[in-house]
């Protein structure tokens, strides 16, 4: 393409050659270094293309092989001057033309998310110009490795990114796995401490001082693998206290207060087929009206649809416009059966427990109960679990230093 684009700049033609010996014409042109490309044979002649400026390189050639090379056409920007020399305001229009798509050339006019299901379009490009990533940046600032360990790091459940600039876009592939979140590890000294009330029914450590035991009841914050290690020595006197990163696996019982309301009575949306179209115009970013029709509907919708100009599949232009739709409704009171209700209530626990088990969250009891109240289903009561309880809690020096008093005071005696 580029090679394409400095020939058009240069110039060059089209030329058709007779003669008796073109073979000996190619092969001296060869030899002089004169560059011909699509050599074609036809009708017992041959047409090639060459550089403007080769071509008068062309005439000893032709007369020492008996040749007689033509030009069929010509190409290329200095013809485009020639033939508009004395139209300098077409000309002047076509190079300011091209001096913008140049400038608008440098920047992303185009974000396109792709692959995702859980993350809509709308969702992640909220999330990218939160982190100053956005339509109308320059290309230049863009680092996409950087996108991509962005993504990676903030979604758990996203397990593979790709973002790439393409003309003026940027476009960003993703995948999304149901890995569960990876295990939070501690790095500096620490004690293992409950995450929340409950009741030790398993524990293992590998690292640290165990502060309880299976069966010891805990309150969210109390300290159950220290990470403070005493040194004892001979006949069990403590010589030192040393910190450590306390390592231990802790499963308690513990509980979720679930409660969720559904009114039996219910408000049900049915279009009537009516709607009006309005338009918006966008240029650099800034939209205006275009046409916005007067909605005599009492209940209606609003449906934006948006396109943008481009001039090729990955040259977007920061040009565009909008169709806004306005469909009416009308509100239809209904109201769910108590088998149609109760069957929701269900559907939503079951969703909640299923959400459970994917965080590996053992479910002991189910205590919930579904009953219908002044026109409400409510389903309330506690789930009994049986899940991780550990989170890491910094050692305060004060915890292990051994401060020698005679030393302190700077008494000898």
């Amino acid at each position: 393409m580029l090679i394409k684009l400095l020939h058009w700049l240069r110039g060059y033609l089209l030329i058709r050659m007779k003669g008796q010996s073109p073979e000996r014409f190619i092969n001296l042109c060869s030899n002089r270094y004169i560059y011909l490309w699509d050599l074609k044979h036809k009708e017992g002649e041959y047409e090639f293309r060459i550089m403007l400026k080769d071509y008068l390189k062309l005439k000893p050639i032709a007369k020492k092989t008996g040749t007689i090379p033509f030009i069929k056409k010509r190409y290329g920007f200095p013809f485009l001057i020639h033939k508009y020399k004395k139209r300098k305001g077409y000309l002047a229009g076509i190079l300011l033309f091209c001096t913008i798509l140049y400038i608008l050339s440098l920047y992303i006019w185009d974000i396109s998310v792709l692959g995702g299901h859980s993350y809509t379009q709308e969702a992640m490009l909220k999330f990218l110009k939160n982190n100053r990533i956005y339509i109308g940046l320059q290309k230049k600032n863009i680092d996409c490795q950087e996108i991509e360990e962005l993504i990676r790091g903030t979604y758990n459940d996203i397990g593979w990114v790709s973002a790439e600039i393409k003309g003026t876009r940027l476009i960003i592939k993703i995948t999304e796995t149901n890995m569960p979140a990876p295990a939070v590890t501690a790095t500096k000294n620490c004690h293992i401490a409950a995450s929340k009330d409950c009741i030790i029914t398993h524990i293992i450590t590998r690292t640290g001082t165990p502060k309880v035991k299976v069966g010891s009841v805990v309150k969210k914050g109390d300290i159950l693998v220290s990470g403070v290690v005493d040194i004892i020595g001979d006949n069990d006197i403590l010589l030192a206290k040393k910190p450590v990163i306390a390592d231990a696996d802790v499963i308690g019982k513990t509980f979720y207060d679930y409660k969720d309301k559904i009114p039996i009575n219910y408000t049900q949306k049915l279009y009537t087929g009516r709607s009006k179209k309005g338009y918006l115009g966008s240029l650099l970013l800034k939209k205006f009206n275009l046409y916005k029709p007067r909605i005599p509907y009492a209940k209606y919708d609003i449906i934006v649809n948006e396109f943008m100009l481009h001039l090729s599949d990955n040259f977007y232009l920061p040009i565009g416009y909008s169709v806004i739709q306005y469909p009416e409704y009308e509100e239809i009171k209904k109201k769910y059966t108590k088998e149609e209700v109760t069957a929701l209530a269900n559907e939503k626990l079951k969703r909640f427990l299923e959400e459970l088990k994917k965080k590996d969250v053992l479910i002991v009891e189910n205590n919930v109960k579904i009953a219908i109240e002044n026109n409400t289903c409510i389903a309330s009561g506690k789930i009994i679990v049986q899940e991780s309880v550990k989170e890491f809690k910094s050692i305060d020096d004060s915890e292990w230093r051994i401060i020698d008093t005679d030393e302190s005071n700077g008494n000898d005696n």
